[in-house]
């Protein structure tokens, strides 16, 4: 079985950069190879209690010379999309204000993380049910 296990991005600084994803995105360190002399931080969710994470982003510092076209994160409401937009306008940020497209999209906002990445937080776009 082949599973789909991580995305890597370039990022400028790994502080800016590790500020950003966890403050706003929620996620956190599950692991920083720094220390084991590698080159790149792990970002994930908080696992249960004797679990692995299934999916993590890495971040690896360098010179950003290409861009991915946008992360997507769910929201448990419309309210929390909106919260993000309110930060993300006031940090010079916002790419795509808050909208309600309906169906699968849902309700949706994109922001730029600091290398220029853009992040889209929706609230209704659940992955449940695809097949």
């Amino acid at each position: 079985m082949i599973r789909w296990t991580h995305i890597t991005i370039t990022v400028a600084e790994f502080e800016r950069s590790l500020e950003f994803y966890q403050r706003v995105c929620g996620l956190r360190v599950v692991r920083d190879r720094r220390r084991e002399g590698g080159g790149t931080i792990w970002l994930g969710y908080e696992p249960r209690a004797g679990e692995d994470p299934s999916f993590v982003l890495v971040l690896m510092e360098g010179e950003v010379t290409n861009r991915l076209d946008h992360f997507g994160f769910q929201c448990d409401s419309r309210e929390e999309v909106d919260r993000i937009a309110v930060e993300a306008a006031s940090r010079g940020i916002l790419v795509h204000a808050p909208q309600d497209s309906g169906g699968s999209v849902g309700y949706w906002t994109i922001i730029r993380d600091p290398d220029g990445h853009m992040v889209e937080f929706t609230f209704g776009q659940p992955l449940k049910g695809l097949s």
